[in-house]
């Protein structure tokens, strides 16, 4: 069942946005930069999760609705379907973001290493 592998993968996504929202209040808690990369990723990665989990239930519907057991004049997505999306676009986007925040500063001077470069404080 297409609904059922839906629902599994959409408990992933919100498992992998709790342990993305320790991480960030791990970090900031306690001065922990470090953190803030896997953080970064586990938000990606329930993003897609959602839109894994989106794309299986449309597929879900596709198929119910081309069946010869049911008779469907019209449809349309509702609300929560939308939500989905934006949700996706939001933590997918906010997971790259807070990965480039957490990478380390690029050199000023085209000729430094970032071995070379200052601490920051």
């Amino acid at each position: 069942e297409y609904s059922i592998s839906a629902a599994a993968i959409a408990i992933f996504s919100i498992g992998f946005a709790i342990i993305g929202t320790i991480c960030v209040l791990l970090s900031f808690r306690k001065k922990r930069d470090y953190l803030l990369k896997p953080a970064s990723m586990f938000y990606t990665f329930a993003g897609l999760c959602i839109i894994i989990s989106v794309e299986v239930m449309r597929q879900s519907v596709k198929r119910m609705i081309d069946s010869e057991e049911t008779v469907w004049i019209e449809y349309s997505y509702s609300w929560s379907f939308a939500c989905a999306c934006a949700s996706f676009v939001l933590l997918f986007i906010c997971g790259i973001t807070l990965l480039l925040i957490a990478l380390p500063r690029f050199p000023q001077n085209p000729w430094e290493t970032c071995m070379d470069a200052e601490p920051e404080h």
